[in-house]
């Protein structure tokens, strides 16, 4: 029994041993936190980037540029895992983006938080999507380094992945990964109830027109003219209708109010506001 309580000790040391470890290697896996990943535009245009969020167990997107520095990338969300270079110089800061240079040294290019959704090319949701990253590592001259991950619409599959591209550095301090991919590409537009309202209005209206014109001039013989639409004499009498109503309800709140006498039924004509 004494051997038994022995190895149970020694399995719960080994334990906390082991919590301990993984707390003070804490800096090397983030947080699995994961921003809003869709965006809706003014124009309708619409953005689903979710299936590109590298969550446990799928590793982080790699890109590099020319002069040979790479790229630790993830979408929506800070890299599952920090660089083993940035970990080494103590760069804990939390970021979706690392940059590893040929030199071993390392930069945090932004922070989650600081994202900005843009078209890539304004007016033209169908050329594609892009997340900048801003409030990177200082750079220089009062400069904090920036990132901008520009999704290209690949409805076919054809541009290949990010992972056939050069990191690009269009500045000094700012940084473009291209990513081809059909999650670039917008999503059906999201119409309004407004909008809906509006379209099925207007195309009632000219079923309504078309079709009764049509039954108008087949049945009365009439030609293709105004005498031909649907209802025309209603539709003239409208106006005056309307002023009557109008006139009528005017009237009616006056008389209500004590700013004026009722008058007999029959007798009802327009006197002005």
């Amino acid at each position: 029994m004494d051997r038994n309580m022995s190895l149970q000790m020694q399995l719960l040391i080994a334990l906390v041993a082991a919590s301990f470890i993984g707390f003070c290697d804490g800096n090397r896996f983030q947080e699995a936190w994961v921003m809003n990943c869709d965006h809706t535009f003014p124009d309708g245009s619409n953005f689903d980037l979710k299936p590109l969020t590298r969550t446990a167990g799928r590793p982080d997107f790699v890109g590099r540029d020319k002069s040979g520095n790479f790229y630790y990338i993830n979408v929506c969300a800070n890299v599952q895992e920090i660089p083993h270079e940035c970990r080494v110089l103590q760069k804990d800061i939390r970021s979706p983006v690392y940059q590893v240079r040929n030199d071993s040294f390392c930069h945090w290019l932004g922070l989650e938080g600081s994202h900005q959704w843009d078209l890539i090319e304004p007016g033209s949701p169908f050329v594609g999507v892009q997340l900048t990253y801003s409030d990177g590592e200082y750079c220089q001259e009062g400069v904090n380094r920036q990132v901008r991950l520009q999704f290209y619409c690949d409805h076919l599959g054809r541009l290949g992945t990010v992972g056939d591209y050069y990191v690009t550095v269009e500045s000094p301090c700012t940084y473009v990964v291209t990513f081809p991919t059909i999650h670039g590409c917008p999503k059906e537009v999201a119409w309004s109830k407004g909008t809906y309202f509006n379209i099925c209005f207007f195309i009632g209206v000219g079923l309504y027109l078309g079709i009764g014109t049509a039954l108008n001039m087949s049945k009365h013989s009439l030609p293709l003219s105004v005498q031909a639409l649907p209802h025309i004499e209603f539709w003239l009498e409208l106006p005056d209708l309307v002023k009557d109503g109008v006139a009528f309800t005017v009237d009616f709140v006056l008389v209500q109010m004590g700013r004026r006498e009722g008058r007999e039924r029959g007798s009802f004509e327009w006197s002005g506001l």
